[in-house]
């Protein structure tokens, strides 16, 4: 049987993939060796930018919906409450930066995004396991095995989602360097808790001594479940992990509070960060994304979020691919972009991971990490003075469509199947940027003429769509009053792929994507 993408796993990472591509009109395969969907909160943590891709795949409100903003901290001491304080600084939303982080786990995300899948056909195939590849010249042959019978795919492309464990990464021969910090064990888990509030996160104690969390989780209001990560010098974690009853006497007896009971234990593990990174992203027609290319510490919650911007950076350029339109080069961009991303992520994540658990860099007693320092909230919002090609694309609320009189804003103008060439039209003609993309694909490009508050100009004839910056955001956020850049080109993926003065530099840019 033959699929134009077959992708390896089905955590988020190979599920936002497999949604982009299906929105792309590209047909795609989501095989999972599991046979079962797994339950669990890891990766709970959404950040604004993973927000924002859930936002153009059109799942964000769903979302939203299921998940919460992240609770307080009630930090005890025996067995009292005596402090609470932000898990995260809350940010006032302003219209570049319009989301803070959300929390919703990992088991309900997946099933959002596998409920909007089926609206384009693609069902994940549980209890199906990849045994080989095999690379050609314009396509690879994929072994896998479906209860007990195997099946030759040949497929365009392949996507290894598969985990840190999985086998994609294995059969390229890559290397995945770094570090398993064996002395520094977490457990974290699953459990039906009574006895606590659902309103915040219960913290007992500060690692790397005696402690224990518990995190409302999604489930909390209807069963009672919460998210538990216990540790200490003189826990027993194997017996932690074998025997239930001794977990909750280590929690009792760190807690010390009489009516906080723990009663089914739905998932328990013995956890240990790994830090690693693969040293390539692609071999020949094969990618790998996600935990499968690299692997973080809990800290700064960018496990999950550095993966799914690896499936948005690499599925629009699979999808021109797919279809005979990319440039030469353009796959090769993937791990171009996210290699050095993700070793700096490392690098960030693995201070935090230190300054939090390591008992040689902090002592018992010694202060916490700065509030919302552990969340990785630099990582995601970086107050540059000035956007710059390869930076995230601004929001723009209050942008009036002057045909219709509607009021819209850019993160819903911005897609996932095409480029957006926002031309600000007091500085530079639309209808010739028009005339100098019609030779690219039909679809592909959609020319977005943006003129200031104070103009009356109505919808230009040719250009996709006309407004006006209403509320005035639209221009500073650009840079837009700037002589050098009237023309931002975003990317599918909500990048600014360049900002450019004028035709020359949108022509040289779109060399650099599509066959022309």
């Amino acid at each position: 049987m033959a699929t134009s993408v077959l992708i390896v796993g089905s955590g988020p990472t190979g599920l936002v993939a497999a949604l982009t591509l299906a929105q792309n009109g590209v047909d795609v395969r989501v095989i999972e060796k599991l046979p079962h969907f797994p339950i669990g909160q890891r990766g709970a943590g959404i950040m604004p930018r993973s927000l924002e891709i859930y936002r153009y795949l059109g799942v964000m409100d769903d979302i939203k919906k299921a998940g919460s903003y992240i609770h307080e901290w009630l930090e005890y001491e025996n067995g009292k409450p005596v402090k609470q304080f932000a898990v995260t600084s809350y940010r006032e939303p302003t219209p570049i930066y319009p989301n803070n982080p959300w929390l919703l786990g990992q088991d309900a995300a997946c099933r959002i995004l596998r409920d909007h899948l089926k609206e384009f056909g693609v069902k994940v195939e549980l209890s199906t396991e990849l045994l080989t590849i095999e690379q050609g010249a314009d396509s690879v042959t994929a072994t896998i095995a479906k209860e007990g019978a195997e099946e030759k795919v040949t497929a365009k492309y392949v996507i290894g989602a598969d985990g840190a464990k999985g086998i994609v990464r294995k059969l390229l021969n890559l290397t995945f360097v770094g570090e398993t910090r064996d002395a520094l064990h977490l457990i974290t888990g699953d459990v039906v808790v009574t006895g606590v509030d659902e309103k915040h996160w219960h913290k007992f104690g500060d690692a790397p001594a005696d402690a224990v969390m518990l995190r409302p989780t999604d489930r909390t209001a209807a069963e009672s479940v919460y998210f538990i990560m216990l540790c200490g010098p003189d826990l027993d974690y194997q017996r932690v992990v074998e025997d239930h009853d001794y977990l909750r006497e280590s929690v009792y007896r760190v807690t010390k509070v009489p009516e906080l009971k723990i009663g089914k234990i739905e998932t328990i593990a013995d956890y240990r960060p790994n830090i690693r990174v693969a040293n390539t992203f692609q071999q020949g027609r094969v990618f790998i994304a996600g935990d499968a290319a690299h692997v973080h510490s809990p800290t700064g919650g960018q496990g999950m979020n550095s993966s799914m911007m690896d499936a948005f950076n690499l599925s629009w350029k699979l999808a021109l691919a797919v279809k005979g339109l990319a440039a030469p080069g353009l796959l090769d961009s993937y791990s171009e972009e996210r290699l050095p991303v993700i070793k700096e992520m490392l690098n960030l994540t693995t201070a935090l991971l230190n300054k939090t658990f390591d008992a040689k860099t902090r002592k018992a007693g010694d202060p916490s990490p700065r509030r919302g320092e552990s969340r990785g909230e630099h990582v995601w919002r970086a107050d540059a003075d000035r956007l710059h090609a390869g930076d995230r694309a601004h929001d723009a609320p209050g942008l009036v469509d002057v045909k219709t009189g509607r009021t819209t804003r850019l993160f819903d103008v911005f897609g996932p199947t095409r480029h957006t060439v926002l031309v600000f039209a007091d500085g530079a003609d639309p209808v010739s940027v028009v005339k100098a993309v019609e030779r690219l694909p039909a679809g592909t490009v959609r020319v977005v003429a943006v003129y200031p508050k104070s103009s009356s100009t109505g919808a230009v004839e040719g250009v996709g769509l006309t407004l006006r910056d209403e509320d005035g955001h639209a221009y500073p956020a650009y840079g837009a009053a700037s002589e050098a850049a009237k023309i931002a080109i975003v990317r599918p993926d909500g990048v600014v792929g360049a900002l450019v003065g004028g035709i020359e530099g949108v022509e040289k840019y779109f060399k650099g994507v599509f066959a022309i």
